[in-house]
């Protein structure tokens, strides 16, 4: 028996690595070619409605230390002004309305939040803009003209620096989401603020059980329109890094869970490419072993050239990332430096969470808790290095 069976290893060995190599490809191969060829040349549209034509709505659910920053950072141009929270509150500058718990939905958690909202709080204004409760709006001048627009995210450093690194890494990665506007179907939608139309809002409804509501959303709008007009503001938002990496872990684990419990909202094509993309990202924290199995244990799989170049093409695109997302920051070549070097764990840590969502998928949503304001690192301090 000991001979078949040793024999056997090599084989297994060699479809397994090569299944996650492959995967990797295919996924960086996409990226890649969203970045190079759809992205270049494209330019942020420019605001068409101002920001008296926008209502805005921040979630919590009993964070308001956390809230206040966040709606004294509104600017004033913006006066409609909402707190859709779990539990009573005073917050100057913003309307509270706390979520009854005989409210009965189908959606869960932030999505209850959120259905309750869109059918109890009166809205006269052309957009809709859902904030976190740590996001804080900056340069905000309007809104460009789509159905659905994503502002983008500054995540800030709150306690671990890790999460804050990898946070650095997955910026790099997601500059693919100015691709998204020429795709039928956005690939996700998360980041530092969403807007909606809130006549699409009312026809789409929040009523859906799922725990990447955002995303969620908008893939329905498109199986229920067939088209959504999707678009990428050029303002980024701060947010706030999870302040530890099981909490970062747990974020993950529900994006990818999520992502693909939804996924088949989508048209086939989109399905499938969603799957890939989830099984390359849930399994790439196999990626910087790749290059050592060859050199370790030599002879144990297929095609050992051939893997190993492939291998080593694959962790490039880590270091690629982690300099994309140094640039997205521009910071102080110190961060620059700190994520690049330390990539191989950043980008560990970034994908655990994904896979554990993928073997072990959470069925409630988790709320990732933010932590009190003056713990936080201002974009200031962060360029000083303090």
């Amino acid at each position: 028996m000991a001979g078949p069976v040793a024999a056997a290893v090599p084989v297994v060995l060699s479809i397994i690595l090569w299944s996650i190599a492959l995967l990797s490809v295919c996924s960086i191969a996409y990226w890649t070619y969203l970045v190079l060829f759809v992205v270049r040349g494209s330019e942020y549209p420019e605001p068409e409605h101002d920001p008296s034509e926008v209502q805005v709505r921040i979630l919590t659910v009993d964070s308001p230390q956390i809230i206040q920053k966040s709606v004294s950072a509104i600017p004033d141009t913006v006066t409609d002004r909402h707190v859709i929270a779990e539990e009573p509150m005073d917050i100057q500058g913003a309307t509270v309305h706390v979520v009854p718990d005989s409210f009965d939905s189908e959606a869960i958690r932030k999505g209850r939040a959120l259905e309750w909202a869109r059918q109890n709080v009166p809205c006269e204004k052309e957009f809709v803009l859902y904030l976190d409760e740590d996001s804080l709006m900056s340069d905000f001048e309007g809104v460009p003209d789509a159905d659905v627009v994503q502002f983008r995210e500054r995540p800030r450093r709150s306690r671990s620096w890790l999460s804050y690194l990898a946070e650095v890494f997955r910026m790099g990665f997601q500059i693919e989401q100015r691709a998204f506007p020429s795709l039928s179907v956005p690939l996700y939608a998360w980041g530092g603020g969403i807007a909606i139309r809130s006549d699409l809002e009312n026809r789409v409804t929040w009523e859906h059980h799922t725990m990447i509501e955002d995303t969620a959303f908008v893939w329905n709008a498109v199986a229920m329109d067939g088209a959504v007009d999707f678009d990428m503001a050029r303002t980024k938002f701060d947010t706030q890094a999870p302040p530890t990496i099981r909490a970062m872990v747990s974020q993950r684990s529900r994006w990818l869970a999520g992502s693909q419990s939804e996924s088949d909202l989508l048209p086939l094509p989109y399905h499938l490419l969603t799957t890939v993309r989830n099984l390359a990202w849930a399994l790439s924290p196999a990626v910087p072993f790749l290059t050592l199995v060859p050199l370790l244990v030599p002879g144990t799989i297929f095609f050992e050239t051939a893997f190993q170049i492939l291998s080593v093409l694959v962790f490039s695109f880590v270091v690629v990332w982690s300099v994309m997302g140094a640039v997205y920051y521009d910071k102080s070549i110190l961060l620059g430096l700190a994520v690049v070097v330390l990539s191989p764990l950043v980008s560990l840590l970034h994908s655990f969470g994904a896979f554990v969502g993928l073997v072990a998928p959470p069925n409630d949503f988790s709320v990732t808790r933010k932590i009190s304001p003056e713990h936080v690192e201002t974009p200031e301090r962060e360029i000083e290095g303090d």
